[in-house]
């Protein structure tokens, strides 16, 4: 039984779907994908929820028998050898946790992934180390482990995420190797997610790549307004706080829907509130974000050039434009000529502060958005 949350806006894990607003479309699409054997690519912009909906997803199927979810946050890794330690390093742990016979169960992988296994003196739990000198290594290495996946009495569902970070490696190939040894695994379906749209987007797209037209592809879309307010009143009712709908849809249009922000501001509203939510409770919390983060952003105003930060303000000022080159659009915030705009820009979405979404241009952080428009 699920232990009942004090503060039910959950901003950095997943807790149950009681705590999960909504998806329940999505949740179906990637659930019936994985189910029938099919691989999916998962497409939003940061901070949407995409975490969030494959962990709803592996908590539905880890109620149907003989199915095991192996999640794999690759944004940290540089290079095949990071990512075979974290993928061997996932299996271990999750047999460790399925089994008190794990150490027998992992032990050919163990041996043939050459990875020295140690024990956190805390926790129990066990840790691998693999040193690898050569790639030839590497591959058997990754070999063995897809080796030890199929050869489980069980269907694996295993996500990627942040999956375009592959695109980083060194070791140029990385697609190529990988699919070689996903087509043929017939008892693992795989999510490759991801929030950098337009590199995940073309390795999947384009028709002179491995991945190519071997997954569905699902773009996660903002949460419907009316559904996410019912989602929120209903969290303060069931704690014995009421707010206003009127006053939950002003916070989730200033916030453009955007998950991880609106549940930031209502899990710090919910913390503020004893029993009613007023308006200048709503405007308070409001302000202590952006005071708290002050420090943050004026350390990233020091990054860019004088003229870059001008046109980011211009950008949150507006709250997105489509037309960032356009003559009125310059006029109205004193800005060069649209050669010096496309190159700021470029320059902004290189760094992720500002991204492109439907001909539309927004700032990514939309705490930073809203600091620059009060701030400047």
């Amino acid at each position: 039984m699920a232990i009942a949350l004090e503060n039910p806006f959950l901003v950095a894990t997943y807790h149950s779907p009681a705590y999960f607003c909504d998806r329940a479309e999505e949740t179906k699409q990637v659930t019936n994908a994985l189910s029938n054997g099919r691989n999916l690519t998962l497409l939003s912009v940061r901070k949407m929820g995409k975490t969030g909906l494959i962990k709803n997803v592996f908590h539905q199927l880890q109620k149907k028998k003989g199915w095991q979810t192996l999640y794999v946050d690759i944004m940290p890794t540089g290079n095949l050898n990071d990512f075979i330690r974290l993928l061997g390093r996932t299996v271990v742990e999750h047999e460790w946790r399925q089994s008190k016979s794990y150490l027998k169960k992992i032990a050919t992988l163990i041996s043939g992934i050459s990875a020295k296994l140690s024990f956190d003196t805390v926790t129990g739990a066990p840790k691998i180390g693999i040193d690898y000198q050569t790639p030839q290594e590497s591959e058997k290495s990754l070999s063995e482990i897809f080796h030890y996946l199929s050869a489980q009495n069980v269907k694996y569902a295993v996500a990627f995420d942040e999956f375009q970070q592959i695109g980083q490696y060194p070791e140029k190939n990385m697609e190529l190797l990988l699919w070689s040894h996903i087509q043929h695994l017939s008892n693992v379906s795989f999510v490759f997610s991801g929030s950098n749209r337009h590199p995940l987007t073309s390795m999947f797209a384009d028709c002179g790549r491995p991945f190519y037209q071997n997954t569905a592809l699902l773009f996660l879309e903002k949460i419907e307004k009316n559904t996410y307010c019912r989602f929120i009143r209903d969290k303060f009712a069931k704690h014995g706080k009421s707010i206003a709908t009127e006053l939950v849809k002003e916070a989730l249009e200033y916030y453009s829907v955007h998950t991880f922000y609106v549940q930031y501001f209502f899990n710090r509203l919910f913390e503020h509130t004893e029993t009613t939510v007023t308006k200048a409770l709503v405007e308070q919390v409001h302000r202590l974000i952006l005071e708290e983060r002050s420090p943050i952003y004026y350390t990233y105003k020091s990054l860019l050039t004088p003229y870059q930060f001008q046109l980011l303000k211009a950008i949150a000022r507006e709250g997105g434009v489509s037309r960032p080159n356009g003559s009125d659009f310059i006029a109205r915030h004193n800005l060069k000529q649209g050669s010096s705009v496309n190159r700021a820009l470029s320059a902004l979405v290189e760094r992720e502060m500002v991204y492109e979404e439907n001909g539309v241009y927004h700032v990514y952080d939309v705490f930073f958005s809203k600091w620059l428009a009060k701030i400047f």
